[in-house]
């Protein structure tokens, strides 16, 4: 009928005002204010929420990488919409890296979890909680993702008050540097790890490695690529947070959560690694030639 019509379109366009304000109040909040991180919290939750839904191991894994990504598209949205501004400065560059990174890690992942039935099963395996007791899971990575996030907010935030060979500005630069360094580390070791894993026809439970290449340089690259990626971004945009305790203390925390978060993986990593292959001889060889776990044994 003709009011059923009107009151449809009512509804419609009432919905589409509310989503239209809701983001409106979205970017006004990543452009300045005390609840940038809140925003960074609705954006990753968005992504996060459905995904753990799916399959609760992926809230810390292909959500991960895609919650990363969704961070830095609703960043570059935000300050980059329209403008006109040059775009390879130091911020600029750690939210490209940002993008790239929660990119080419959520596409790795999935693809990886696709293609892997080991992966695949292992992610099936963590389905041990109703679904929708699964969204305070999702909900709190999502912040901590926001927290690891927040230096790029304040980097971009104050990209525009960075003052050209001022110590800022070098400090953002060596982080931007590090990022860069980091994410291509990690993509390099990851993908070289993925492809004698797939190439290497071996026997169950005999070390294949890979110990050459990228995996000389210490045991776990991809996670010392991570760790300097993060580093990077908190190094990159400290010199915008000033007196603001929120940028502070989110991104401290945030930094200080991945790092432990690497560190225990490698050590778990390390442990499970000498209890299957400690008796092989490739495995040992090469353990006693690259002593470094997370970072480059150096001395």
């Amino acid at each position: 009928s003709t009011s059923s019509l009107a009151v449809s379109t009512a509804l419609r366009g009432g919905a589409a005002v509310t989503a239209a304000t809701m983001m409106d109040s979205l970017v006004q909040n990543l452009q300045a204010g005390p609840y940038g991180v809140v925003a960074l919290w609705a954006v990753a939750s968005t992504v996060l929420v459905p995904l753990t839904l799916y399959r609760q191991a992926y809230s810390f894994s292909v959500g991960y990488g895609f919650g990363v990504l969704a961070l830095g598209v609703a960043l570059f949205t935000t300050f980059f919409a329209g403008s006109t501004a040059p775009f390879w400065t130091a911020p600029n560059v750690l939210l490209v890296s940002t993008m790239f990174y929660g990119l080419r890690l959520g596409s790795f992942l999935l693809l990886r979890n696709l293609t892997v039935e080991s992966k695949r099963e292992q992610m099936k395996s963590f389905d041990k909680t109703p679904r929708l007791q699964r969204i305070p899971l999702a909900l709190s990575v999502s912040l901590f993702y926001s927290f690891m996030c927040t230096p790029v907010l304040y980097a971009l935030r104050g990209g525009a008050n960075f003052v050209p060979e001022s110590i800022a500005t070098g400090i953002s630069v060596a982080g931007a540097a590090l990022a860069v360094v980091g994410v291509l580390l990690e993509t390099v070791a990851d993908g070289q790890k993925f492809l004698v894993k797939r190439n290497t026809n071996n026997v169950e439970g005999e070390f294949v490695g890979p110990t050459d290449g990228i995996y000389q340089l210490c045991r776990h690259p991809n996670y010392l690529g991570e760790v300097l990626f993060w580093l990077g971004l908190y190094v990159g945009g400290a010199p915008a947070f000033g007196t603001s305790a929120i940028a502070w203390i989110c991104s401290s925390l945030g930094l200080y959560g991945i790092y432990a978060i690497m560190s225990g993986a490698t050590k778990r990593l390390d442990e499970r690694q000498l209890e299957n292959y400690g008796n092989q001889e490739s495995y040992t060889a090469w353990r006693e030639k690259v002593q470094g776990g997370l970072f480059p044994k150096l001395f």
